[in-house]
């Protein structure tokens, strides 16, 4: 986590007297009252420190929990081969590899190519194993495991903050996975929503990515991972990096675009629209509407809010059509059942679709989710529209667009969270329950789930469902963070989740 020390407050907690967290580069009360944070005295010394509790295993263990090999005759652990075993099982889990490049990112997919270059005693190195032990603790629930990577976890952010005050190392792309992995460490392990331990990792990478010496060029100028004041416009520049050749291919000459979009093909020469920029357009134009909404607002107000949302959602539907052949979901079997009863997760009726990869499945869920908020935009602008004498009809066909985005997501769900996606169907009509994959799958759907679950506009079953589906992902998926949004019906969390996009985006830059 991001901090500055026991004396460095920033410039509005000084003047309030209030006690300051010194979160960089927005302290989390002026970030949390949603106003923007004025900053510190200085900029220099920035440290990763930790908030977060000790790791909460069930029980403690017998050897029996891991492999006999590492059990030395003397009856201590071998760290070294378990260290080493759970670097490997979390590369399984959460590295998602594309064997197309010109078609999918894939996730994390770098990863094991940046932890060898980079050497064991390197940060991301340590990062890589810290967050590995700590899955491997959850699953094997061994607490002598969960505690190593506490204690791994301690001793690295204290490293890390110093090698991010030596300049060129802050802005590398090193570090910055490294912060993204500190991040993830938390949204996978930590269960306790009042930690938040995330958000402020998730605000180092922001401010890392939104910089001038950003180590990627990147579309919009890294405004779709501008954590904090979402609804500055301020444009940044950012220069062209020197990049190394493990990061990812040189740019082909005959690309569309020369910058670096993470939420589309990435090497593509089909004219495909971005839809960085589209996103990024998304999260301020939901605070402005939340902003003119809750107050007593014009009717020139309401329909300008209105027709913003209208034309954001005719660009998502441009983004769409515009997408090559290998980008489409596929419909590969239908789910029958009794559509009046809380289905099982996977098991809502209805047809089952597949993807090129989970990043691909992961994009067009997102599209699905964001293009459902611009909706609900709408529908709230019409309901206060109403209350006035002159107001025009709401065009029915809206109602039919809910209901395919909802489905879209639905029929994914298997495809993201089982282990095999053919033997469930063939086990379809059998009801067997869910057999989980890889949990990459609940990492990258759990966000959309939260968010379409809490939107006023969705089916109240359907919400439930959805709920459930979460709680899926956190108990068979060990994802502490699922468990939290599994737990809340309404849209509090919407910051919280925000933060938590712009790591797992930072994911899909390597």
């Amino acid at each position: 986590m991001v901090n500055n020390g026991a004396s460095g407050a920033c410039q509005a907690c000084k003047q309030r007297h209030k006690k300051c967290d010194e979160t960089r580069p927005s302290c989390l009360r002026c970030s949390r009252a949603r106003r923007a944070c004025p900053g510190y005295a200085t900029s220099k010394d920035l440290k990763f420190v930790n908030y977060s509790g000790r790791v909460k295993c069930n029980e403690p263990n017998a050897l029996d929990t891991v492999p006999t090999s590492w059990s030395a005759k003397i009856g201590l652990l071998d760290w070294t081969s378990i260290e080493g075993y759970a670097r490997v099982q979390f590369f399984g889990d959460y590295c998602v590899h594309s064997p197309n490049k010109d078609i999918s990112r894939g996730y994390l997919s770098g990863l094991p190519a940046m932890v060898a270059k980079a050497g064991p005693e390197s940060d991301v190195a340590k990062a890589c194993t810290t967050i590995a032990l700590a899955s491997l603790g959850t699953k094997t629930r061994d607490q002598r495991i969960a505690h190593r990577a506490q204690s791994l976890h301690t001793a690295l952010l204290r490293s890390f903050s110093l090698s991010i005050t030596t300049g060129d190392t802050f802005i590398s792309v090193e570090s910055l996975i490294t912060a993204t992995l500190l991040g993830l460490h938390e949204i996978i392990i930590n269960t306790d929503l009042s930690n938040g331990a995330h958000i402020a990792h998730a605000q180092g990478v922001s401010a890392i990515l939104t910089s001038k010496s950003s180590p990627f060029d990147l579309v919009c100028g890294g405004k779709l991972f501008k954590a904090l004041d979402p609804t500055s416009t301020i444009e940044q520049e950012i220069e062209n990096p020197k990049l190394p050749n493990w990061q990812h291919t040189p740019p082909d000459p005959n690309r569309v675009t020369s910058r670096f979009s993470i939420l589309c093909t990435p090497l593509s020469k089909h004219g495909a629209v971005t839809i960085d920029e589209i996103f990024a357009r998304t999260e301020p134009l939901y605070n402005r509407a939340a902003s003119v909404l809750a107050r007593e607002a014009t009717l020139g107000e309401l329909y300008a809010v209105k027709r913003d949302a209208e034309k954001l959602k005719d660009d998502y539907n441009v983004w769409q059509e515009s997408l090559p052949e290998e980008w489409k979901p596929k419909v590969v079997g239908v789910v029958e059942g009794n559509e009046e009863m809380l289905p099982q997760v996977g098991y809502c009726p209805g047809t089952i679709t597949s993807y090129h990869d989970s990043y691909i499945a992961t994009i067009w869920n997102a599209y699905r989710k964001a293009r459902l908020l611009v909706i609900n935009i709408i529908m709230d602008c019409y309901d206060r529209i109403c209350t006035f004498p002159e107001h025009e009809e709401i065009d029915p066909a809206i109602f039919i667009e809910i209901s395919e985005l909802t489905d879209g997501i639905i029929s994914s769900i298997p495809f993201v969270l089982s282990a095999d996606l053919q033997d469930f169907l063939n086990n379809s009509k059998l009801c067997k329950p869910l057999v989980r994959g890889r949990p990459v799958g609940g990492l990258l759907l759990m966000h959309t789930l939260y968010v379409i679950s809490v939107l006023p506009i969705i089916d109240p079953k359907v919400q439930r469902y959805l709920r459930d589906c979460l709680a899926w992902v956190g108990e068979n998926m060990n994802i502490g963070q699922a468990v939290i949004l599994s737990k809340c019906a309404t849209n509090e969390l919407f910051e919280y989740v925000t933060e938590a996009h712009v790591l797992i985006w930072a994911g899909m830059l390597i």
